[in-house]
C-alpha cells in the first residue's frame, strides 16, 4: 500500500482527495491479472450462435449467461421482459425495363402491400438538419420516392421523409455491403403518445453501384419505380440478464451490454457479452473489498427494439437507479481484429471524464486519447443503450481503441466493413485485443467501486452549462432574454467550483453525506443538460443539442416577430427556460447548504 500524509481538517475531512485512489490502485492492478482468456474463450463458443431477438439462439445465450453466474456463486435474476420488436425481411427496388435491384428494409420500416408501392423518383433532394438536429425534406418530395446518399441517421431521414409526405425512401449506401438497420425514432416500446411516430413508410437501401445505375436510369427525365418491402412487428417476451457483485453500501456502477445479434454478431456484440461475464467473475472473488456493488446487465431489444431492453429495466427500476446508481458504462464491440493495443482510450460526461482519464492513466500505465472529439461543448451520443441519459446517470469507459482509419475492416464512412452483416464471425475478434480491453475495464470498476468516496466533480458540469448559454446568448437578434440563467449558471459554478476544491470528508456520515448530493446533483444536472423529455421518459433515438430546452432560441432570429410561430416557439422557451433555472437554482442551494454544515 501506498504510504500518503493525511492533512486532517477541524471537520475530520480528509485533505489529500487522492488518498483512496493510492490504497486501491496496487490492488486493481492486481485484479487484471485474475481475468482469464481461456474462460472469455469459451464463453464466445458457447454463444457463437444467432442471436436474432426471437430467435432460439438469443434464448440459449440468456440459459448459458445464468448457468455461468449460478456456477459462479453470483446472485442474478432473468426478466422475462415484454417488449415491441421487429424484424426485417425481403425488399426490392424495382424500374421500368431493368431486373429488380435487390435491397434491404429496416427495422420497424413500414412493410408494403404484397404488389408494392409506386411513385416518381427524385434524386438527391435536399435535406436540411435544423438547430434541434432533426433532418427536413422542401415540399418537392411530397408524393415521390426521394433517392438520398450521405445521411448516416437513418431513422431522423424516415421520419423526415414521413412528414413531407414521401412514398418511401430509397438510401444508396457509399459502399458495395449493405448492412442490418432499425429505422424508428421512438427509444424502447411506444407509448400511446410515441407511437404517433412509428415509421409509415417504406424503407429500402441499395449498394452504391446499384445507386448508380438507378440515378443514371432517372437523368433521363421522369421515371417511376416500386418498392416492395418485407418487415415484421410484434410483442415478443424476452430474458434480460441481471447480476450483482454487491458491496457495503446499496450504491452500485451499473455495466451493460446486449446479448441480442445480427446474426451471429460475435463482435457486435458476443465479445462484450463474454467479457464482462469475466468481469463478473472476476469481482466476485473481490466482493468483502468493495465499498459499493457492480451491477451487470446483458439487455436483449436493442438492434430489434431500438434499445427496448434497457428502456424496460429504467422504468421498472426507475427509483433504485435514481437513488444507488453512481455511474455507468457500455460495452460495443471490444476486441475487434485490428484493435490497437499499444493505446487505451477514454471517454466520460463531465464531472467523471477527469476520473476516467487519470485511473486509466494510473491503472494502464498508458497515456489516454479521448473519444469525446473536438466538439467545444460536450454531448454524449444518442445511441449503444444510453437508455440512462433521462435519469442524468453519468457515463465513463476505459478501453482497447479498435481498429483505425485505413484498417481493411474499415470502410469509406468510418463503419466497421462487417457491421450488422453475416460476416461478423469469430475470426473478426482478435482474443488478445478482448483480454486486455476486459482487464483495463475490470480495473477501473474495481478501483470506482472500492473508492471510499465518490470522484465525481461538479464545476465541469457547471462549466458546460456556462458555455452552452453563452453559444445561445451570442446569437444575434434572437429576442430572448437569458440573463437570468446566465446568473443561475454563473451562481452554481461559483458553488460547484469551491464545492469540488474543498476537503473530503473521512468519517463515515460524512461520506455517506457527501456520496448521496453527488448522485443526486450529477443525475439532475445531467438530465436538464442533455435530455428534453426529462427523468421519466425517453428521448427520440436521434442526436440532440446540448441543453435542448432552450436550443431553440436561435431559430427565434428567423421568425417575423408578430407572427404565429415565433410567439408558440417564445412560449416553449419561456418554459425551458423555466425548467432550467429551477434546476441551477436547487442544485447551487443544495451545495451551499452542504458547504455551510462542513465548515
Amino acid at each position: 500500500m501506498t504510504r500518503v500524509l493525511l492533512l486532517l481538517m477541524a471537520s475530520g475531512a480528509v485533505c489529500v482527495a487522492t488518498f483512496a485512489s493510492a490504497q486501491t490502485g496496487g490492488a486493481a492492478k492486481t485484479v487484471q491479472t485474475e481475468v482469464s482468456a481461456p474462460d472469455i474463450d469459451r464463453s464466445l463458443r458457447a454463444i457463437d450462435v444467432d442471436r436474432t431477438a426471437g430467435g432460439e439462439g438469443e434464448r440459449a445465450a440468456a440459459t448459458y449467461l445464468a448457468q455461468k453466474l449460478r456456477e459462479y456463486g453470483i446472485r442474478h435474476t432473468v426478466y422475462e421482459s415484454r417488449m415491441y420488436l421487429s424484424w426485417p425481411g425481403r425488399a426490392e427496388v424495382s424500374i421500368p425495363g431493368q431486373p429488380p435491384i435487390a435491397a434491404k428494409t429496416a427495422a420497424f420500416a413500414a412493410p408494403t402491400p404484397p404488389g408494392g408501392v409506386s411513385g416518381p423518383l427524385l434524386i438527391d433532394p435536399k435535406v436540411t438538419r435544423r438547430v434541434d438536429q432533426t433532418l427536413g425534406f422542401g415540399p418537392e418530395v411530397r408524393g415521390t420516392i426521394p433517392v438520398v446518399r450521405g445521411v448516416v441517421d437513418t431513422e431522423a431521414l424516415v421520419l423526415a421523409g414521413q412528414l413531407a409526405g414521401a412514398v418511401g425512401i430509397v438510401q444508396i449506401d457509399a459502399t458495395e455491403t449493405l448492412h442490418e438497420d432499425i429505422v424508428s425514432t421512438i427509444w424502447g416500446t411506444p407509448t400511446s403518445e410515441s407511437a404517433e411516430r412509428l415509421p409509415t413508410i417504406p424503407y429500402l437501401c441499395i449498394t452504391k453501384s446499384d445507386g448508380e445505375r438507378l440515378a443514371a436510369a432517372a437523368a433521363g427525365g421522369h421515371l417511376s419505380a416500386r418498392l416492395k418491402a418485407e418487415v415484421t412487428r410484434g410483442w415478443r417476451v424476452e430474458p434480460n440478464v441481471v447480476a450483482e457483485v454487491p458491496g457495503k453500501s446499496a450504491d452500485f456502477v451499473l455495466v451493460t451490454t446486449h446479448v441480442d445479434a445480427w446474426y451471429r454478431g460475435m463482435t457486435d456484440t458476443a465479445g462484450s457479452v463474454a467479457s464482462i461475464l469475466e468481469m463478473a467473475r472476476v469481482l466476485q472473488k473481490h466482493q468483502g473489498e468493495l465499498e459499493r456493488g457492480v451491477r451487470f446487465a446483458w439487455w436483449t431489444g436493442h438492434s430489434f427494439g431500438r434499445y427496448a431492453g434497457s428502456g424496460w429495466y429504467v422504468d421498472r427500476f426507475w427509483a433504485d437507479l435514481d437513488r444507488h446508481c453512481v455511474a455507468h458504462t457500455n460495452l460495443d464491440g471490444p476486441g475487434r481484429r485490428g484493435s490497437r493495443m499499444d493505446a487505451v482510450s477514454t471517454g466520460g460526461w463531465p464531472g467523471l471524464a477527469d476520473y476516467a482519464r487519470e485511473s486509466a492513466a494510473r491503472l494502464t500505465g498508458k497515456s489516454p486519447g479521448t473519444d469525446r472529439g473536438g466538439s467545444r461543448v460536450f454531448r454524449p451520443g444518442r445511441d449503444s443503450d444510453s437508455a440512462f441519459q433521462g435519469l442524468g446517470i453519468p457515463f465513463f469507459s476505459v478501453g482497447v481503441p479498435g481498429p483505425g482509419d485505413g484498417h481493411p475492416d474499415v470502410d469509406v464512412t468510418g463503419r466497421i466493413a462487417y457491421w450488422h452483416a453475416s460476416d461478423d464471425t469469430l475470426d473478426k475478434i482478435d482474443m488478445k485485443a478482448l483480454e486486455l480491453d476486459t482487464r483495463y475495464r475490470v480495473a477501473q470498476l474495481y478501483d470506482l467501486a472500492t473508492l471510499r468516496v465518490l470522484p465525481h466533480r461538479l464545476a465541469p458540469i457547471a462549466a458546460s452549462y456556462m458555455a452552452a448559454l453563452k453559444d445561445l446568448t451570442g446569437t444575434p437578434a434572437s429576442g430572448f432574454d437569458l440573463a437570468t440563467t446566465m446568473g443561475a449558471a454563473a451562481a452554481l459554478e461559483s458553488a460547484a467550483g469551491r464545492f469540488d476544491k474543498a476537503p473530503r470528508p473521512a468519517d463515515a456520515a460524512g461520506v455517506d453525506a457527501f456520496n448521496r448530493l453527488v448522485v443526486r446533483l450529477t443525475h439532475q444536472l445531467n438530465s436538464i443538460l442533455y435530455t428534453k423529455s426529462g427523468r421519466f421518459d425517453q428521448d427520440p433515438a436521434a442526436e440532440l443539442p446540448v441543453l435542448p430546452l432552450l436550443a431553440r432560441v436561435k431559430d427565434l432570429a428567423t421568425l417575423p416577430r408578430d407572427g404565429d410561430e415565433f410567439g408558440f416557439l417564445d412560449t416553449q422557451l419561456i418554459r425551458g427556460r423555466n425548467a432550467v433555472e429551477a434546476g441551477l437554482r436547487e442544485a447551487t442551494e443544495a451545495i451551499e447548504s452542504y458547504l455551510s454544515k462542513t465548515k
